[in-house]
């Protein structure tokens, strides 16, 4: 099954995980933009996005989804389902 997977947090990465280990074909991820994290400011990548790239899978980061600037891209990849 072709699967857009769209999360940010650990417990989306953990999801993705077992998605992947299921053996379904993630054909992107989409999740919020890296962002500054803890005293120094280090721009930080989100758990999901770290989890793509070790993997391999593209990685999308839109400003927002409201706009609808993402819905070409979405319909391009053409998944099978969106996983959020």
């Amino acid at each position: 099954m072709k699967i857009l997977f769209m999360g940010t947090p650990d417990i989306a990465a953990e999801s993705l995980a077992a998605l992947m280990e299921a053996g379904h074909e993630i054909c992107a991820v989409f999740t919020r933009r890296d962002k500054p994290v803890g005293r120094k400011q280090i721009l930080t990548a989100p758990p999901v996005k770290q989890l793509a790239v070790q993997h391999g899978i593209p990685v999308y980061q839109p400003r927002t989804l409201r706009d609808g600037s993402s819905d070409d891209l979405i319909r391009e990849l053409a998944p099978d389902i969106i996983v959020v």
